[in-house]
């Protein structure tokens, strides 16, 4: 089969040349191979070959110190473009059910694709864009099955993170999992104990954003591998969340988790526990929290927009409500967004007499809420006299 090339794959043909020409062999592998098959967007080409990671560096300029390396990848550099590029290998024994403890490399294409996930990522494919299909993954597209190269308990055995890849690449194309593939996901699922958050994390996002997260959710549910995410004892009607919720297909992480998690019902110190239990990023904890907050109330007040501030268009793409256009109206209609669009700040305290300390916080956050609720205007010499008001009313000096 021939697939024809993207612009993708074209402009990494000059990686290819360079290694054919030094006589070695050359091929585009696994998931973007799979993508061109079956159409979708490209993101990124990687290569394979029998040139080792020495021979490599003599052939390009490459990344120095590169974390893939103990394990054949090389970063490669070439006409402005940066490719990882892995020697054919062999996986030796897994130790920790996640990372091979070595492995050996091979100059035979076939017992490196045998060492992949599943068969939908074995692909490999030459420049001219012949197709290597050893173990029926074009069968398995046209079938839309996931399942793993060779053995499945195997396959799960050496990494437990390949469990977790199997919901999510059912959920990303719509594919259902194989049957012997779903039974040997339950029978390891301990496994997932050893893997990192950070990578649990990645796998729960892209489940989220596919086409059918609601089939992987249920049959994660119903096999028990929910158990093994983080927090999620938190959630106290799982079956609920798990059995019944349907994504939207956003490709925004905030989106998608904030709809999940304001399904799952977690509010407030719970929700806080639950974040934390992730390892997300604090930029992303923020969002969800914000987005939360204001999609529990039912009738926000000014000062419940101002405090979601921009989340406020994440919270009404998660969520739809009927009030969606009144709400984002009432937002940009707000006399001031920030804190720092507040025509006053601590220096102008401090020229009024009022000392540094714990009261400009207060005076400050009372001004914020009178601009925003109407009750005074934003201009400077009026949020003046309303400072020193504050200051005199909090009993600190005499009028």
């Amino acid at each position: 089969m021939i697939i024809e090339l993207t612009n993708e794959f074209k402009e990494a043909i000059p990686v290819l040349n360079c290694l054919e020409n030094h006589g070695y062999q050359a091929y585009f592998v696994g998931g973007s191979v799979r993508d061109a098959i079956l159409r979708r967007p490209i993101h990124d080409v990687d290569i394979t070959t029998d040139a080792l990671p020495n021979e490599m560096k003599r052939i390009f300029k490459t990344a120095d110190n590169y974390a893939g390396e103990k394990h054949g990848t090389d970063l490669v550099f070439l006409n402005g473009k940066k490719y990882e590029v892995t020697t054919f290998r062999i996986d030796g024994k897994y130790l920790d059910n996640r990372h091979p403890k070595n492995v050996s490399f091979t100059k035979n294409l076939k017992e490196d694709l045998s060492r992949r996930d599943f068969t939908i990522n074995a692909f490999a494919m030459n420049q001219e864009g012949e197709l290597f299909d050893y173990f029926s993954g074009l069968n398995d597209l046209k079938k839309k099955i996931i399942r793993t190269v060779g053995d499945a308990k195997q396959r799960f055995s050496e990494d437990a993170l390949r469990i977790l890849r199997a919901f999510r690449f059912s959920s990303q194309l719509d594919f259902k999992i194989e049957e012997e593939t779903l039974r040997a996901s339950q029978m390891i699922k301990e496994n997932l104990n050893d893997i990192a958050t950070e990578r649990i994390f990645v796998e729960f996002s892209k489940l989220l954003a596919g086409k059918n997260p609601q089939r992987s959710l249920r049959q994660m549910y119903d096999l028990g591998i929910v158990d093994f995410l983080p927090g999620h004892k938190l959630i106290t009607d799982q079956s609920d969340l798990f059995r019944n919720y349907i994504g939207i297909q956003s490709s925004s992480d905030a989106i998608n988790w904030t709809r999940f998690i304001f399904f799952s019902n977690l509010r407030e110190s719970s929700l806080t526990k639950y974040l934390g239990s992730w390892k997300m990023s604090n930029q992303l904890k923020k969002q969800i929290f914000k987005s939360i907050n204001l999609l529990e109330k039912d009738k926000p007040s000014k000062l419940d927009l101002f405090d979601a501030g921009l989340e406020i268009s994440i919270a009404l793409s998660a969520i739809k409500r009927d009030d969606r256009n009144n709400l984002l109206s009432d937002y940009e209609n707000l006399a001031i967004h920030d804190l720092s669009e507040l025509d006053i700040n601590g220096i102008d305290l401090k020229n009024i007499g009022i000392p540094v300390g714990p009261i400009y916080g207060k005076i400050i956050e009372d001004l914020k809420e009178k601009v925003i609720l109407g009750k005074i205007n934003n201009n400077k010499q009026r949020l003046l006299k309303e400072a020193k008001d504050d200051y005199i009313n909090m009993g600190t000096i005499k009028k």
